[in-house]
């Protein structure tokens, strides 16, 4: 790996100098390539149905690129840590272009393609799309200290903002031709993080990490801390700010955030991931039940959903960034009320898909309306409370380990997302049973019933959470 960075380093005399401005802007070109991972709601459907993959199966797809997030987030966090950020960025570039391009080609083979084919290809994917996207994090991190979440914030919006993008481009670029838009994805994907392999990087990260001067190194942990009231409260958490990386992990708090973080990313990921089937079963309950030639077709309502559910997030991932540095360094608050603020409103969002739809809507205009609020809900908050995290993780532990540490924390996404979306998997499969004769397949005619026992699920996990947080602010005020 040295040998790699030292051919790197050679190279870079040659490339453009950089500055912390251009490491900013250069991180958003790198968060909507590596966004890239949420556009599945555009094509996932339609994947499924050339491979012939019931609905557990194509959970299992999301599974493997999640599972893909969380090995490329330990891996790429480790050499981020020690090498600096390009040898992921450019791992990130290679291995993203190279998993598109082989889904491309699975669906071109369409039935014949393998269920282990479609999970390594997403696995790929998941593992490009954190390798680059948390370099850039740490990379925006360093060079901003003082407005560390605001910085952080505009790299965590353009990732959520990928999806919209990219939804937008297969609808009106390609009128949602699947095969042309995997292929366009293979390109655009590897340019695009291009950019930040030659713009994003660390200096002489490597010889640092080897040779630390202690007294520069005291003097940046002190500046961290001095510069985040919600650390200076509590003094075990300020000692974590020093702690040697086995320390870190072995702390309760650690394992706190990690089990909070895995439900707050299962609550958000598995409405992203599983709204194309949202968005199918009250389809076709309305235009079977009330046809209507005004009626919009099934895939520009998916697409019109991911673009929504993409906006929503920007929107709560931009306002949460200023949010979060304004309570911590002006009213002196504990930077969790952001994830109260963000739970609070996702608790409602989730509660919305309880409604039956069959009952209060004769339209599929006015279910849609119904289901663009809760998109509108869902994607706000979860994009609102988990731009914060990063920040928390920053203020907390100790930022030379901090790519490692996050990582390693995202890596709870796995079992979030694994959970939830296995439960939204079975009680969409188990009520579907309708035969129909046009389809020659079974189908969901039930609109909302398809999903609501999910969503009750969802609901009580969400109110959990944010109990356990309101009774972790308190504590850690009281201490």
């Amino acid at each position: 790996m040295s040998h790699i960075h030292n051919l790197v380093g050679h190279l870079n005399r040659y490339l453009p100098s950089t500055n912390h401005w251009l490491v900013l802007f250069s991180s958003v070109p790198v968060a909507i390539a590596t966004g890239t991972l949420f556009v599945y709601s555009v094509y996932g459907t339609q994947l499924a149905e050339k491979c012939d993959l019931t609905a557990k199966q194509t959970a299992d797809l999301n599974i493997g690129a999640t599972i893909g997030t969380a090995i490329g987030g330990l891996a790429s966090g480790h050499v981020t840590d020690t090498y600096g950020t390009q040898l992921p960025m450019l791992f990130s570039c290679i291995s993203i272009s190279l998993g598109y391009r082989w889904l491309y080609d699975l669906y071109n083979r369409g039935e014949e393609s393998t269920m282990l084919e479609l999970w390594l290809a997403m696995f790929l994917i998941g593992c490009g799309s954190v390798s680059g996207y948390f370099s850039s994090i740490k990379a925006v991190a360093l060079h901003f200290p003082n407005y560390r979440s605001t910085a952080q914030s505009v790299t965590i919006a353009s990732f959520a903002i990928s999806s919209m993008l990219f939804s937008l481009i297969s609808s009106i670029a390609f009128n949602g031709d699947v095969k042309r838009f995997l292929f366009f994805l293979h390109i655009s994907s590897g340019l695009l993080l291009f950019i930040g392999f030659l713009f994003i990087r660390i200096e002489d990260h490597y010889d640092i990490v080897k040779n630390p001067d202690e007294e520069d190194s005291q003097a940046l942990l002190q500046q961290d801390t001095d510069e985040s009231p919600s650390v200076r409260r509590m003094s075990s958490i300020e000692s974590l700010k020093t702690s040697p990386l086995k320390k870190t992990l072995s702390h309760p708090v650690f394992w706190c955030h990690y089990i909070l973080l895995a439900v707050i990313q299962g609550l958000g990921q598995m409405y992203i991931y599983c709204v194309g089937y949202v968005v199918k079963a009250v389809h076709y309950y309305y235009t079977t039940t009330f046809p209507d030639e005004s009626n919009p077709s099934l895939h520009t309502l998916q697409a019109s959903q991911v673009s929504v559910v993409a906006i929503s997030s920007f929107l709560g991932r931009l306002s949460s960034g200023p949010s979060s540095d304004y309570i911590v360094g002006k009213l002196h608050l504990q930077r969790h009320w952001i994830l109260v603020a963000g739970l609070s409103v996702m608790l409602v969002g989730h509660l919305m898909n309880l409604v039956d739809m069959k009952a209060f809507f004769t339209s599929l205009h006015g279910a849609n309306a119904m289901l663009t609020l809760v998109s509108v809900l869902i994607g706000f908050s979860y994009g609102y409370s988990f731009t914060c995290y990063p920040a928390i993780v920053a203020d907390m532990f100790n930022m030379k380990n901090y790519s490692f540490i996050w990582g390693l924390m995202y890596s709870s996404t796995v079992f979030g997302l694994m959970v939830m979306t296995k439960v939204f998997g079975h009680f969409y499969d188990k009520n579907t049973n309708d035969w129909d004769d046009n389809l020659q397949d079974y189908v969901c005619a039930k609109a909302s019933l398809c999903y609501d026992d999910a969503f009750k699920i969802t609901s009580f996990a969400c109110l959990l959470v944010l109990v356990s947080m309101l009774l972790y602010i308190y504590f850690r005020r009281q201490n």
